[in-house]
Parts: structure tokens; sequence; C-alpha cells
């Protein structure tokens, strides 16, 4: 009797186990499928069709197949290493600075200052303000005419007449950067601060019964913590800054002279302005394969995933 009352119990158990099974895949099944028909609609599809683009002369109008063409087209010409550099420049100088001002930032407010808190929450509008609303001050700041900084600039007999900044070679780059890291460095500044604030204080209480320099501190402790979040920082700002196109083209528009036309721009005038909509898929394809690569690379080479907890 025990024997058969067993072996119903152990059927009864293992009937309700492939129950709870089926039901969890028909869960995950339910889940799943909403989420692959979403990727491929919003994702896969319109890059795959993009790519096919780049593959034709005038793919809208009088599709021609070229294959490769559009593509040696644009790495024979001299202008796209340019504008490459362009990018490459834009997006290093945003977001080193952004990251370097906002650690530093995020390191003194967690150290509980005075007004710490209104610092804060300052920090917070230069990113909330609508990316037109920061040209238009910083193209008020820096005007030639009655920009407060070219007149201080100018009392002070550091210049001998106004700059055009954003109108210049060689300053038209640094505006447009210094306009960009002032609204996007409260980016990395809340996300460090937030875990700056996760450390445990117990970690440095006992650093300093051992001795430890406020280096040695931040070598040891602060640093490896952030280390993970650093990572993360500079591959999504530097995707981002690459990619960016509205702050550029609504203070320079790519001038003067290409000086500040970087490769979302000159996909823009490609597509719109030159209307060839060939060359203007197959530079988003260039682009897109240059940051599928770096990104590939800097997983494996960094791996941010190993964050201390």
């Amino acid at each position: 009797m025990n024997t058969a009352l067993k072996s119903r119990l152990s059927a009864a158990q293992n009937a309700i186990r492939e129950r709870e099974l089926d039901g969890t895949t028909l869960l995950l099944v339910a889940c799943f499928v909403p989420m692959f028909v979403f990727f491929l609609a919003v994702w896969a599809i319109p890059i795959v069709y993009a790519l096919g683009m780049s593959l034709f002369e005038a793919p809208i109008r009088n599709p021609t197949f070229v294959g490769l063409g559009n593509y040696t087209t644009l790495l024979g010409a001299p202008e796209f290493w340019g504008f490459l550099w362009n990018s490459v420049v834009y997006a290093v100088a945003t977001t080193g600075l952004s990251l370097v001002i906002g650690l530093g930032l995020a390191l003194v407010i967690n150290q509980k200052i005075r007004g710490g808190d209104a610092l804060r929450t300052l920090m917070i509008f230069p990113y909330l303000l609508p990316t037109l609303v920061v040209i238009f001050m910083w193209k008020f700041i820096l005007d030639p005419n009655i920009g407060i900084l070219n007149q201080a600039l100018v009392d002070l007999g550091l210049i001998d007449k106004p700059i055009a900044f954003f109108s210049t070679l060689d300053f038209a780059m640094p505006a447009v950067i210094v306009a960009s890291v002032w609204k996007f460095a409260s980016f990395a500044f809340f996300i460090l601060l937030a875990r700056l604030q996760a450390i445990d204080p117990d970690l440095y209480e006992r650093a300093r019964v051992e001795g430890a320099s406020t280096w040695q501190a931040f070598r040891d402790i602060t640093f490896p913590h952030l280390r993970g979040a650093i990572l993360i920082i500079l591959l999504v700002r530097g995707i981002w800054m690459f990619n960016k196109f509205d702050i550029i083209y609504l203070s320079t528009r790519g001038g003067p002279l290409k000086a500040t036309t970087t490769l979302p721009i000159r996909v823009y005038q490609l597509a719109f302005s030159e209307v060839n909509f060939g060359l203007a898929t197959a530079l988003a394809g260039i682009m897109f394969f240059l940051l599928a690569g770096v990104a590939v690379v800097y997983f494996r080479a960094f791996a941010p995933e190993k964050e201390v907890a």
C-alpha cells in the first residue's frame, strides 16, 4: 500500500510539474512573440531596408543596382575622412569633457557640502532645456557684437577684437563642443552621483583608520565602484554624440567651410540638399558598421557588466 501510494503521489507531482512547465512555456512564448515582432518592425526591417537602398543609385526615383559602388565612392572621397575626423573629435571631446565635469561635480556634491541639494537640482535644468533654446543662449553669449563673453575678453585685454566663434574656422568646433558639454554633462553627473551614494561609507571609514590618503581611497574604493558606470557612460554617450545632429546643425549647419560637418550632417546634406539617397543611405550604413564594430570591441575589451557591487 505504501509503495502504491508513493507511486500515485509521485505521478501526481510529475503531472503538476509538467503543467507548470507548460504554463511557463506558454507565458514565455506569449511574451517573446510580441517582442520579436516589435523588434522586427522598429529595428531589423528598417535597417535591412536602408542597407538595401544603399546598394542602388537613385533608389527612390530610378533604382539602378550598383552593389557596393556607393560605398566605394564615399570611401574614395578625401572629404569623407575629414567628416569622419570631425565626428570622432566631436564625440570624443564632448563625451570626455562631460564625464570629467560630471565626475568632478558628483564627487563634490557627494561630500554633503552646503548648498549641494540646490546645486544638484540646478544640474538637471541644462539637460531639460530644448536644444534650440540652448543654441540660442550660447549664440547670444558668444555673439561678436553683443555677446557677454567677447565683451569680457576685450575688457580684460585678452583679445583685440570680438571673435565670431560659430563662424570662425578655429573656434567653430570648440564652440559647438562647449555648448554640447554644458547641456549633456548632467547626464554623467546623475549616473555617477547615484553610484557614489550606493557605496558603503564603512569602506571609507576603514580606509581612514588604516591611514589611506584621499587619493588612495579614490583609487581603491571609489573608482572600482564607478568603473562600470563610467564605461557605460562612455559607450552610450559616445555613440549618442557620434550620431548627434541637431545641436551642430542648429549652431553652424556644418560650417564654416565644412569645419563642423560631421557624418550625420553629411547624410542630411546628401539626402535633402543633393537628393542623393543612394549615397546618403550608404553613408548611414558606414556609420552603422563603424559603431557596431566599436561596440563589439568595446565590450570584449572592457566588459562593463563586471561592475563592483
